[in-house]
């Protein structure tokens, strides 16, 4: 059987660059080409390329650089022989088919755009392997790889910190509610859920709680692209949302009264990067916010319904930066393995003490231990 299959497998399934364009180090990509053929084979050239897909217009362009990159390494070159092609033989009665194996390296600079995919255009890249035969019928076989690049802040620097900030939203509306949205960091990444417990608290007597709303917006400005009046071209859409309705279905009631707090948690699935939503970012050429919205209707004493709104920008991150700045810590088992230890000496490392033994230097008595939390 006649064919040529190409297997491009890159070391790692992604080029992660670390830092602002101005501070972040070049990148080494490495990784290797395999081909398993059907067929013996007249082989001219065998080339692999790191480069930017889709058309001129297709790319997110800038006034003053282009976007396109185009990288390529050759893996194999018969120019040396006497036909001009080498021959590779296939053994298609075996058990496998014959391979050829070939490794590339491309160095990736920290300069490079990140991969994004919007409406205004986008910055994609692949890598792709050309094989140039000779004879009849098709002479050159092609394959591609996606192969996103990532930006994320370098370790330990203020934009890496502001990643685990907590978020904490809340405001209140006349003094009669207050609404509360609590998130461990501000910060989430891609294809996970978003989680965040609101709380409506009452401040007035007679109010009634209808429905309770979370959403997550995006907004994409195209800041080399302006209108008429000078202003940058920009698209806004919902990544995500979900609206909870607040009634008592026992009793027949669309609404619960506002005599006493109320708590929930609501959870927002955010899909993959590049396809429903893309990373947070910030660049010269376009800029990409997201929002997440809490929204109630409360009634009031008139019976009058009131439309609640609260808002904060967060981050979509790709996983990676959150790894980064958080460290996990093996579960907690058991004590049975804990040690006091008071010293050196292999004495006093075999049994660790009692408290009743302790020294009086350690400032608190042995048989009283007293707790103040702030």
């Amino acid at each position: 059987m006649f064919y040529v299959r190409t297997s491009i497998l890159p070391d790692s399934s992604c080029v992660v660059l670390r830092g602002t364009p101005s501070e972040a180090s070049s990148q080494t990509l490495t990784g290797r080409v395999l081909f398993r053929l059907g067929h013996s084979l007249k082989v001219k050239r065998i080339t692999v390329a790191f480069q930017t897909t889709g058309s001129s217009k297709q790319q997110l362009q800038s006034r003053t650089a282009s976007s396109q990159v185009q990288m390529e390494q050759v893996l194999f070159e018969a120019s040396s022989h006497s036909n001009g092609y080498t021959v590779w033989k296939s053994n298609c009665y075996g058990r496998d088919s014959s391979r050829y194996e070939f490794p590339f390296t491309f160095v990736i600079a920290g300069h490079m755009h990140e991969s994004v995919n919007t409406s205004f255009g986008n910055v994609c890249y692949e890598l792709k392997v050309n094989i140039q035969t000779c004879g009849f019928g098709i002479n050159t076989w092609s394959e591609s790889l996606r192969l996103p690049v990532f930006r994320i802040p370098k370790e330990g620097t203020p934009h890496a910190l502001r990643l685990t900030d907590p978020l904490r939203m809340q405001a209140d509306w006349l003094g009669a509610v207050e609404l509360q949205v609590l998130r461990d960091t501000v910060s989430v990444a891609d294809n996970s859920k978003m989680r965040a417990l609101v709380v409506i608290r009452p401040l007035q007597k007679g109010l009634q709680l209808t429905d309770v709303g979370l959403r997550l917006s995006e907004t994409v400005c195209h800041k080399t692209a302006t209108d008429r009046f000078g202003d940058p071209h920009s698209h806004h859409k919902v990544i995500s949302e979900r609206l909870k309705a607040i009634g008592d279905s026992i009793n027949g009631l669309s609404s619960l009264p506002l005599s006493q707090e109320h708590s929930m948690t609501l959870s927002l699935p955010i899909p993959k990067a590049f396809s429903g939503v893309q990373y947070t970012m910030d660049t010269p050429r376009i800029s990409i916010v997201h929002e997440l919205v809490l929204t109630a209707t409360v009634i009031g004493r008139d019976q009058t319904p009131h439309y609640l709104r609260i808002s904060s920008h967060v981050r979509i991150v790709p996983k990676l930066a959150l790894e980064d700045n958080f460290t996990e810590l093996p579960p907690y088992y058991s004590a049975s393995f804990d040690r006091l230890l008071l010293g050196s000496s292999e004495e006093q490392l075999d049994q660790p003490p009692s408290f009743s033994s302790l020294p009086p230097s350690y400032g608190f008595a042995a048989s009283t231990c007293n707790i103040s939390l702030a």
